[in-house]
């Protein structure tokens, strides 16, 4: 069913057109959230997440500086949005078009071969499918209602588990990159005292829906949390106890415990003394992305699934084994692009996971860049007809 078409990258189809959580855009010719906050009307340079009302006003900002930059006089009445999660990506869209008032349309989409292909309309315009290739159906129906999709259709296309790992078909490869970042950054704080069977035990337990008042499904907390735990300063029962007690709320309060725990330990390590005061400082200022160190290892780790197999690999074995672009969103990306509309890779990861550090990783290529195989289905024929 799936096919190699080669390697490509993002950038064949957005450019430098990409923004992640510091909303500090590639392309330099549009100033980020720093320098242009006051413009967005946003109260503070203080980074909103993917969900939140605030980070939809930066976005549509950005997308009308964008349209300038490429010297398109039509203004942008029209966006479309590819991801792949109801919650994040779908309100992120909603946001959008409430913020913005232009005509929307998006599309959710995650792989399920155990099911039988589907669709529905999760709101007006918000499409569910558990098909990929069901974005080719997705822009038959917007033709038919009218939908432009020229140069004045902005086209916004989430990267991880979207245009990259596309979800219930490649995501696990992205998923076990960052495992890998998480260990390297776990072996450089905590050295030979690392007990990886423990990690996994806790990062398992704690990854689940029912933590996110402590987690905040922010995975730099969580391997903040295991990484603590790991030490045994702190035990699992005694986190889940204060936490079912209504002790423990949220981050900042496990921050709080995990520091009175450290003055009364002076056997803690050095490096966890640092990396502890790091995330408090980044904490307290805002920073959705505390864990540095962290974030860069995971981009080492990341760019080492990006085009790691030979051209010769079986398509299960890319599947298994490296992050791939996924074809469908490639092609779909491609011809909007052939028609005029703006492309922007709009993501919530973080920028230190996607980008080369100038001391840590400065061979890497950026994330956009980095070619890496494309395995999908071919929606050519049927684009070529729309």
């Amino acid at each position: 069913m799936y096919e190699n078409f080669g390697r490509a990258c993002l950038a064949d189809f957005c450019d430098d057109w990409v923004i992640y959580r510091n909303l500090e855009p590639l392309d330099r010719r549009v100033p980020g959230l720093k320098q242009a906050f006051y413009e967005m009307e946003l109260r503070s340079a203080q980074i909103p997440r993917k969900q939140d009302r605030d980070y939809a006003k930066a976005a549509v900002w950005f997308i009308n500086r964008i349209q300038s930059a490429r010297k398109v006089a039509t203004p942008v009445s029209e966006i479309l949005f590819l991801g792949d999660t109801l919650f994040n990506d779908g309100r992120a869209f909603s946001n959008l078009v409430a913020e913005s008032h232009w005509r929307g349309a998006c599309f959710i989409g995650a792989e399920r071969l155990d099911q039988p292909p589907a669709s529905q309309l999760e709101a007006p315009a918000i499409q569910l499918a558990n098909r990929w290739s069901a974005l080719v159906e997705w822009l038959q129906r917007l033709r038919q209602q009218e939908f432009k999709l020229d140069d004045r259709t902005a086209v916004v296309v989430d990267i991880d588990k979207t245009a990259l790992g596309a979800k219930g078909r490649n995501d696990k490869v992205i998923d076990l990159a960052r495992l890998a970042g998480i260990y390297r950054t776990m072996h450089s704080v905590l050295g030979e005292d690392f007990n990886q069977t423990l990690f996994e035990e806790h990062y398992h337990e704690l990854n689940r829906s029912r933590y996110h008042t402590l987690t905040a499904d922010n995975q730099d907390y969580l391997a903040y949390i295991c990484m603590v735990l790991n030490t045994q300063i702190v035990q699992l029962e005694e986190l889940v106890g204060e936490f079912e007690h209504k002790s423990l709320e949220n981050f900042e309060q496990v921050l709080r415990w995990v520091n009175s725990r450290l003055l009364s330990n002076p056997a803690a390590g050095l490096t966890l003394r640092e990396v502890h005061e790091a995330i408090s400082s980044s904490v307290r200022t805002g920073d959705p992305t505390p864990f540095k160190s962290f974030r860069r290892q995971e981009f080492v780790s990341t760019m080492e699934h990006m085009g790691n197999m030979p051209d010769n690999a079986s398509v299960q074995e890319l599947l298994d084994h490296e992050i791939t672009l996924t074809e469908e969103v490639y092609q779909v990306a491609l011809w909007c692009k052939a028609r005029g509309c703006q492309l922007l890779c709009l993501s919530d990861k973080p920028d230190e996971a996607s980008r080369p550090h100038a001391r840590i990783s400065p061979e890497l290529s950026p994330l956009h860049r980095a070619r890496t195989h494309r395995v999908g289905v071919n929606l050519q024929p049927a684009l070529a007809a729309l």
